[in-house]
């Protein structure tokens, strides 16, 4: 049955040029429709519903995440589209404001238009899919009038009388099948998986979105070889983009290692904790490693966080080699398909309620040639961690495919 949590409310609340219709679970923009994900649209509720109120982060996780462990992150990510979807004109006004070491307030101000009607909610049967709630539509949400009511049971009581019965076909629709023999139901099924899923285990390519560039998380050179990175023993390789996905002998491949205690051959979600193993022989798994304002060399690069290279150790301090797995698209828990746009966000000092971030998100900056040191390599973009405030969108792109020299 569809979550009928927040279809309680008769009502079609308006503000600025916006319309969202409660009970049909949309949002229009004069007379546009604005594509929402379930949980966009019952965020959006909630603010609108508490409009020019100060809302709790804990109480909104309460009320729109309440049947699933989600951290601040996902709130924050959810807000950040809620920004961008509702910003018309471009003045800079704030719709969503946050409130420091509080939470948020829906500013615009908000009116409602009900009707004296009986609310019928029928049912509906969801599927999962791909990640993302797929509605098999029974019937809409829809009010009927008292008087329609009492007609359609009088009908209905006919009907019953005369020997009709009614069943949900696969379409969703409901059909009358004279003789009092109850039509033959067929069962709704997902259409099969068109996209293999990403498994812990499985060894990936890793594809940064830049604009025209589309280069592949690779590993290469060993850091004890460079004199200027002396102040990084404990890293092994040097990491960057290159342009071929499996450069040599598997440094553009990564094995993904679970970090939270999940078995190889269990899909990989959106939120698992993992580490990434560079399939180069001893290349080491991907580590955060030095703020780049104490690495001379990266002088030009500050505005990034940290420097990022391979270690022998999973996880070498407190963090630095465990990443998780983000979606700026997908709700945490949903699955990872092949060719998914994933967010790699390190978990160095970010706790279990995501209210530390220190090394941030998986990013490229600059050119390999930017740096002296690395002009004996071909490789394409510099990798660094560049970390963000929550209600920042992800700031890179990453496409997630299987290996095909693995």
């Amino acid at each position: 049955m569809e979550d009928a949590k927040y279809l309680q409310t008769k009502a079609l609340y308006r503000f600025g040029g916006f319309a969202l219709d409660v009970e049909e679970r949309r949002l229009w923009r004069g007379d546009e429709p604005l594509q929402m994900t379930p949980k966009q649209f019952d965020l959006l509720y909630y603010f609108v519903a508490n409009a020019g109120k100060v809302a709790k982060k804990n109480d909104i996780l309460d009320a729109v995440w309440a049947d699933s462990f989600v951290e601040e992150t996902t709130l924050a990510r959810g807000v950040s589209l809620l920004r961008k979807q509702l910003e018309t004109d471009g003045s800079g006004k704030q719709i969503i404001e946050t409130v420091p070491k509080v939470g948020y307030r829906f500013v615009p101000e908000v009116t409602s238009e009900k009707e004296n009607e009986v609310l019928i909610v029928e049912e509906q049967t969801v599927l999962h899919i791909h990640g993302q709630e797929t509605i098999t539509q029974t019937r809409s949400p829809r009010r009927i009038p008292a008087l329609a009511v009492v007609i359609a049971v009088l009908i209905f009581t006919g009907l019953a009388v005369s020997g009709c019965s009614i069943y949900r076909n696969s379409a969703g629709g409901s059909v009358l099948a004279a003789g009092g023999r109850a039509a033959e139901r067929r069962p709704i099924l997902a259409p099969a998986p068109d996209r293999a899923v990403i498994s812990v285990g499985s060894v990936v390519n890793l594809q940064n979105r830049y604009p025209n560039d589309g280069s592949y998380l690779d590993a290469w050179g060993m850091v004890w070889s460079k004199p200027e990175f002396r102040q990084v023993p404990t890293e092994t390789m040097f990491v960057s983009t290159h342009n071929d996905p499996d450069r040599e002998s598997g440094s553009g491949s990564w094995q993904i290692v679970s970090a939270n205690g999940k078995a190889d051959g269990e899909p990989l979600l959106v939120g698992d904790r993992v580490h990434l193993r560079n399939m180069y022989p001893d290349g080491g798994y991907l580590d955060a490693c030095g703020w780049t304002e104490h690495l001379p060399v990266f002088e030009k690069f500050v505005d990034q966080t940290g420097a990022v290279f391979t270690t022998q150790a999973p996880n070498r301090d407190n963090g630095t080699g465990v990443w998780i797995i983000r979606s700026a698209a997908a709700e945490d828990g949903a699955p990872i398909l092949e060719g998914d746009s994933i967010a790699i966000e390190s978990s160095y000092f970010i706790n279990d309620a995501g209210k530390n971030r220190v090394s941030g998100y998986l990013v490229v900056a600059g050119k390999v040639k930017d740096i002296p040191a690395f002009s004996d390599h071909d490789g394409s973009k510099l990798v660094f961690t560049r970390s963000l405030s929550f209600d920042q969108p992800v700031p890179a792109i990453w496409t997630i495919t299987k290996s095909k020299a693995f």
